[in-house]
């Protein structure tokens, strides 16, 4: 059983960082520690910006305003001339002096001349990387926990930046610096962390510390891991900001380039966090999807209903139940959040709750919507109408589908269909409903009236989409002899909303579903089932009200039929919603007047939710796919989100299926057509969109490629190839998790050895088993038995397997290697971007 979900985050917390899913290995080995090292950016600061070279947009716009950097020069251009700038300068140094360690002055003395003031430059970058820049409380915790342990502290950063510029951005971030005991950067020592030099000089200045118990931690693996196992120095792969393919991020940006770029880095911290003790990895991916999809949504939403109080005055509003199982309490922490005084009081309705209430009389058109619900049995039907004792004569009947009805024959020769019809427009019959009715009717009114005093003067908060129950409630209270004055906040509205406003209900809606809507509205209001889900607890929809003892009105709420397992995965997705919030609140408050409010692009704000019903990865598509969807609407429907599909409806392929649930329900029920589709065909959104991003489709063709390779078992391959397309596949290959044990450039002859990670090998090497670099051959202590057995798996799925990496001489290269091959007793595989 669920309990009621709370939010349980303070960045004061010494603790908070063994809530670090990578930070709390180091929990059992704390006290072992005497030295902890940590690289600064992307582990102990983050930047509110989507890639750090997005900084360099900043300082144009920053140099602009100020006068120093020419007009024509737009912020776009001067980011590319800001890189360029930066790799001609290490090339030029590393000519010079033999390393390629730069200063931001060397940087920008690159810079063409009369294109901007160059000393007045450097400041503005400097100063521009702390406006940006912001501490990591989960480090910043543990480096409280180090200083309350006598922990020395020291700070290694591989960057142009001088210590001196280094320690005003940090103090202008909030750290405090008697936390640090030691700072190294790159471009003062002349090398870099990859090659160990770093962590070397840092024993030096420690001599006293065994090389054992120093700990670093660091994102960069070729940096921050490896450079540090070279030194013998023990390290944590600090892996939140950095994407891989499974990436929700990476899926983002194909979906919709740059998602909430200011908070990307504080998405992921959320996504880190581990709330929840002895989450298991299910659930972590129902706590991720909270905390960074599920939470960003509805954060909107509350920021949005609450500008609207703040805006007329509204003191409470009243979020409808079973929504507001999570709604409720991040209403209340997003006002608590804004300082605003703002009462949550949810109400429990639904549908089936207001049915019988808001009638006003049971002819025809009513008879014919009751005999219309899909699935509805007989007995469920005279449940709903309070008539089951006199439905006594249709007991054989009782458990048949309406619609099923109409092919049973009676005794008279009449369906039972038609018979039932008959029955319910007796007199008799007409007249115990319409008492039912007025029953119904002032139980509900009674309900609002305990509950909330003036029930005429409700405001109401809900996911959407049509105003049904809206209509409905304001229907009932009139029909009680009040004259509604209600407001209700919806997060999608669709046409009917215009239709219900023409009556002059005041309904209004953050985002629109309907004509003139976004294309975030209408997914969300097409496929809601699994945010409905994850936003409820463990009791069913409002079913009616009961009278208690002590005179009291309760609601009666439906049972819910669900696993043990699926209530864990919704709590931990609610528990990670609410935490977000927390980590909201927090860069709020550090960036003060910086950032703009979820409330005032709520269209950008939804997209998070928009790409998973959209483009759902197929974990994403298996895992929300199951959840089960429990609709009681007069009658009890439990299936799963995506239903099991005729194999003929997807014989016609991916697109012809999706073109065919855009007829609805009338041609194919599907809850989630791009659910079902990414379940049945993996990849065809995921290529579709990426396809579209990149108009020459080499991407496509590259993870198509690199998709072969993982379906036939390899972890790791030779890349054969020359110049930047070469590089880029080698990146990608990285990306997806693939190692590269070699990069042989045909031009050359040599392997490449860009970043410093590959040791020179010829074709006739690896041909002939290849050769072993310093890496591959540290054993024992220096590297761990596991990790060795897998790099041996790796050489052997790899040791002939190459990776074509070109457009254009597929043919010459594939004859090259087989030439060099044909005297050998091994055949090469060979992978390439076209069949």
């Amino acid at each position: 059983m669920l309990e009621v979900p709370h939010t349980n985050i303070s960045f004061t917390d010494l603790h908070l960082w063994k809530k670090d899913r990578f930070l709390s290995g180091l929990v059992d080995d704390i006290d072992a520690v005497a030295l902890l090292s940590l690289d600064i950016f992307d582990t102990l600061l983050f930047r509110t910006c989507a890639n750090p070279s997005d900084v360099f947009v900043h300082v144009a716009e920053k140099a602009h305003r100020m006068g120093c950097l020419k007009a024509s020069i737009a912020p776009a251009a001067f980011k590319e001339m800001r890189i360029r700038a930066e790799n001609n300068a290490r090339n030029r140094q590393a000519a010079v002096t033999g390393f390629g360690e730069v200063t931001l002055e060397l940087i920008y003395a690159e810079m063409p001349e009369g294109t901007c003031n160059r000393d007045k430059m450097s400041q503005i970058e400097v100063e521009s990387e702390a406006e940006v820049c912001y501490v990591n409380p989960h480090v910043t915790s543990l480096l409280a926990a180090c200083k309350s342990r006598q922990i020395q502290v020291a700070l290694l950063s591989d960057m142009y930046l001088s210590s001196e510029q280094l320690s005003w951005i940090l103090a202008s971030a909030g750290l405090d610096l008697s936390s640090v005991d030691t700072l190294l950067v790159s471009s003062e020592e002349h090398e870099g962390k990859s090659s160990g030099h770093l962590f070397a000089r840092l024993k030096e200045l420690y001599p006293q510390i065994a090389s054992q118990a120093i700990v670093h931690i660091g994102d960069n693996i070729a940096a921050d891991v490896e450079g540090a196992s070279k030194e013998g120095i023990k390290s944590i792969h600090y892996n939140v900001v950095p994407e891989h393919f499974e990436s929700l991020h990476h899926w983002e940006y194909v979906r919709h380039g740059h998602v909430l770029p200011e908070w990307k880095s504080l998405r992921k911290l959320a996504e880190a966090s581990d709330m929840t003790v002895g989450m298991g990895e299910l659930n972590r991916v129902f706590y991720k999807m909270g905390a960074s999809v599920i939470g960003p949504f509805l954060q909107a939403l509350c920021e949005w209903v609450i500008d609207q109080c703040v805006d007329e005055g509204i003191r409470t509003v009243h979020p409808l139940m079973r929504e507001a199982y999570l709604l409720a309490p991040m209403l209340e922490n997003a006002a608590r959040i804004r300082g605003i005084d703002l009462q949550i009081k949810p109400i429990y309705v639904s549908r089936q709750a207001t049915l019988l209430a808001g009638l006003e009389s049971f002819g025809d058109e009513e008879l014919a919507s009751m005999l219309g619900i899909h699935g509805l049995k007989l007995e469920e039907l005279f449940e709903v109408l309070d008539i089951s004792e006199e439905g006594f004569h249709f007991e054989t009947f009782l458990q048949e589908k309406i619609e099923n009805c109409k092919y049973i024959i009676g005794e008279d020769g009449s369906s039972i269909y038609d018979q039932v019809g008959s029955f319910l427009r007796s007199i008799p019959i007409q007249t115990k409903i319409m008492g039912s009715v007025q029953q119904h009717r002032q139980l509900f009114v009674s309900y609002l009236k305990q509950e909330f005093g003036s029930p005429e003067r409700l405001v109401t908060v809900d996911i959407g989409f049509h105003g049904t129950i809206q209509k409905s409630l304001e229907k009932i209270v009139s029909l009680a002899g009040y004259k509604p004055q209600m407001t209700h906040f919806l997060a999608v509205g669709a046409n009917r909303l215009d239709e219900l406003s023409m009556r002059s209900m005041d309904i209004r809606s953050m985002l629109r579903s309907g004509s003139g809507g976004t294309e975030e509205g209408k997914r969300i209001a097409r496929t809601p089932a699994f945010l409905e889900e994850l936003m409820m607890g463990d009791f069913g929809s409002t079913l009616r009200y009961a009278k208690g003892e002590l005179g009291q009105i309760r609601p009666i709420t439906a049972e819910l039929k669900r696993t043990d397992e699926e209530y864990a995965m919704k709590r931990a997705c609610q528990e990670g919603a609410l935490a977000f919030q927390g980590y909201y609140a927090y860069l709020l408050q550090q960036k003060e007047g910086r950032l703009q409010r979820a409330s005032i692009l709520p269209a950008e704000w939804s997209k998070p939710l928009h790409r998973v019903l959209d483009m759902p990865s197929p974990v994403e598509a298996r895992l929300l796919g199951n959840l089960t969807h429990q609709d009681n609407f007069c009658t009890e429907y439990i299936a799963p989100i995506c239903e099991d599909v005729a194999e003929e409806w997807f014989e016609q392929g991916p697109e012809a299926f999706l073109n065919t649930c855009n007829y609805g329900p009338s041609i194919l029920n599907a809850n989630w057509p791009q659910g079902l589709v990414t379940r049945q065909f993996p990849y065809y959104l995921y290529t579709y969109y990426l396809r579209l991003q990149d108009g020459f489709g080499s991407q496509v063709m590259l993870f198509e490629t690199i998709q072969r390779m993982k379906e036939d078992g390899l972890c790791a391959i030779h890349l054969y190839g020359t110049g930047p397309f070469a590089e880029h596949a080698l990146k990608m290959a990285w990306f997806h998790g693939l190692q590269i044990r070699y990069w042989i450039d045909p031009q050359v002859g040599l392997e490449t050895a860009p970043w410093g990670r590959f040791a020179y090998v010829t074709l006739e090497q690896v041909r002939d088993g290849g050769t072993e670099t310093e890496e591959e051959t540290r054993t024992g202590t220096e590297k761990e038995k596991e990790k060795e057995k897998e790099k041996e798996k790796e050489k052997e799925t790899a040791s002939h397997a190459f990776l074509i990496a070109t457009l254009s001489e597929m043919k010459e290269y594939k004859n090259h290697i087989l030439h060099v091959y044909e005297d050998s007793e091994v055949t090469p595989i060979f992978y390439e971007l076209l069949p």
